[in-house]
């Protein structure tokens, strides 16, 4: 088996927007603090920290339909770092 070094391994989660949690959205004039979550597949648990503000810009996108990509670098501990949030609106159907 070859081993190579690489300066990060980028992580990708995709997930139904609507899925994602609204109840940490911090109120309009309030300031927003970071949201912490825990996105599990099988045994693999990764702890993802997202900004605040960034999270509730893109949560007021959400429509039916739409997908939430997470990205960020896999950090040590299995915690994502420089983590991102951005909003897919659902693919419109030819007709």
């Amino acid at each position: 088996m070859n081993t190579l070094e690489v300066r990060s391994i980028k992580v990708t989660i995709p997930i139904q927007a609507e899925e994602l949690p609204t109840d940490c959205i911090a109120p309009d004039g309030q300031k927003a603090e970071p949201i912490k979550m825990t996105f599990k597949s099988g045994d693999i648990a990764l702890v993802a920290t997202l900004n605040g503000k960034s999270y509730k810009k893109q949560m007021k996108k959400v429509e039916p339909g739409a997908f939430a990509v997470i990205q960020g670098k896999l950090g040590a501990n299995n915690e994502m770092i420089e983590c991102g949030i951005t909003i897919q609106p659902p693919k419109q159907k030819a007709e």
